[in-house]
């Protein structure tokens, strides 16, 4: 089941959601964003990272590993991805001259990312078709937490208190003429 999110509202597929939005090569638009897969995975497609939110493990992908997943995370729901469809997505108009060994390979890396991080069974492979992802794994659009910065204290001190040096050094100066 693939759902979106919204917020903090979980929105079926198809409705509005807060994701970015970037051109591809062909001047199509393509939606950008971050999914929460499995409830505990993030492919975040802005920084090319798949993360495990219980380990902090991550995983800094490929452009072509990047393009793959995202294909495959928005046609989750199709009964299979066919290798064409995923080739052309891949290489666009240079589908045609790819190989199937290298659209097998960014299957094989994809695979290999998931399972370095606990997960054997994202998707799976339907012979001479494509692939098909797990039907009992969700993916949902997710909105990554911002890393909050931690104030630091010491310019602030430093600076009130070469103020009031100085402000003490202009007493003392003014108070002795």
């Amino acid at each position: 089941m693939v759902k979106k999110r919204n917020s903090d509202t979980l929105v079926p597929a198809g409705e509005n959601s807060h994701v970015f939005c970037a051109i591809n090569r062909n001047g199509d638009h393509q939606t950008m964003g971050a999914y929460l897969i499995a409830g505990h995975y993030v492919f975040n497609e802005d920084t090319k990272e798949l993360k495990d939110l219980n380990s902090d493990a991550v995983i800094k992908m490929t452009s072509m590993k990047t393009r793959c997943l995202s294909y495959i995370v928005k046609h989750a729901e199709d009964e299979v991805i066919e290798k064409t469809a995923l080739s052309d997505a891949l290489w666009g108009a240079r589908s045609k001259y790819s190989s199937e060994a290298s659209l097998t390979q960014v299957l094989y890396l994809i695979r290999r990312d998931f399972k370095s991080l606990g997960m054997n069974d994202f998707f799976v492979t339907i012979p001479r078709a494509g692939i098909k992802v797990n039907t009992m794994v969700t993916i949902e659009s997710f909105t990554p937490k911002k890393k909050r910065v931690p104030l630091s204290w010491m310019p602030v001190v430093i600076s009130i208190s070469l103020s009031l040096l100085l402000i003490m050094a202009a007493v003392y100066f003014w108070s002795t003429k």
